[in-house]
Formats: C-alpha cells, structure tokens, sequence
C-alpha cells in the first residue's frame, strides 16, 4: 500500500546519522582519546565489527528504506531492521561475555579509558546512548508506519482510478465493472411498448 514518501523521513534521517556515528565512532574515537578497549585508530577487531559496525550498518539500511520508501510494508521492514540495530546496540556488548575471554562488564567491547564522566560519555556514545536513540526513533516511525490516515485513502483511491484509467485491473475489478456494465444496459434497454388501435 502507497503512503506519502515524508511520513518516515525524519525517524530515517536521524536513525540513518546515528547508526553512522555508531559504526564509525569505535574507528575514529581513540584519535580523540575517547575510546573503548584498543586504543588504535581505525583498528578492526571482532568487538568492534559485531558491536558496532555490523548494527550500525544494519541500522543505516533501515533508516534509508525508510527515508526512501513509498510503500508501506518496505517502509515496515525499514523500521524493524532500525529497531532490531538499536536493540543490539544495547544489549550485545553485555551478551558478548558470553563469548568473549574479557569477561564483564563489556565482554568482547574491552573496558571504557579514562575517569568516570569520559567512560559514562563512551559507553552513552559507543552502545547505549545511540542504541536507545535507533530503537526509540525506529519504534515512532513504525507507529506511524501502521497507522491508516486520510492521506492513505486519499493515494488508495488514486491509485484505483490510475488503475482504471490504464485498464490495469484485477480479475475480482473487472468481474465488478462487467456486471455493472450489464445491469446499466439493462436498465437502459428500451422497452417495447404495443398498443392496440380500434378498427
């Protein structure tokens, strides 16, 4: 079903820039002295590819198909693979130590650098400050995805006379226009009238 480009280009936008920042951050923070474990400028490393780049990523397909996207269920689609990133975000550094030689509290992310305010800003920046902000963005944009506004009926109806027009129609269409077509001409058909003279 059509709905109106706009309706998810801010959430896009903005779930688009956020899993950027959060795919990027772990690569060009440590040149900033803001980082978490290495402490190497664009150094990968499997922690920083499943925590970080692979959601941000996945974040950025969603937020483009949802700030591209005409359709409502690709638009759908768009706003659950944002929300599924955003959710990673936020809980996959705590479940990686179930995989990672590290152990608590980041497991495979390593441990924040610096004093208490710089780690509580890398951990906000680096997990769960953009990871909420996906999900929360994603979330609003697929409220807005299922809801049925004036504006849809408006581009259904358009839609179906396009449709119409261009005599693109589904079998269930044309089946209804040939048996109104067939009830109009009946009822248009002249009736005979006989009349009787008196010789």
């Amino acid at each position: 079903m059509r709905i109106p480009r706009t309706r998810g280009a801010i959430s896009g936008l903005l779930v688009v820039l956020l899993g950027a920042f959060g795919a990027l951050v772990p690569f060009v923070g440590p040149s900033f002295n803001f980082t978490i474990g290495p402490d190497n400028s664009f150094d990968m490393t499997a922690g920083r590819f499943w925590l970080s780049l692979l959601p941000g990523v996945v974040a950025v397909v969603g937020g483009l198909v949802l700030l591209l996207s005409a359709n409502r269920a690709s638009a759908v689609l768009g706003a659950q693979l944002a929300i599924a990133a955003g959710v990673w975000f936020v809980v996959g550094p705590t479940l990686s130590v179930l995989w990672s030689n590290a152990g608590p509290p980041l497991g495979q992310a390593g441990r924040p650098l610096g004093g208490e305010y710089r780690q509580m800003a890398e951990l906000l920046a680096y997990f769960y400050g953009v990871g909420a902000a996906i999900t929360a963005f994603a979330s609003l944009a697929l409220g807005r995805m299922t809801l049925k506004t004036a504006r849809d009926a408006e581009l259904e109806r358009e839609a179906a006379i396009a449709r119409r027009d261009t005599g693109v129609a589904t079998p269930r269409r044309r089946r209804f226009v040939r048996r109104r077509e067939a009830e109009h001409g009946r009822a248009e058909e002249p009736t005979k009238v006989t009349t009787t003279t008196d010789r």
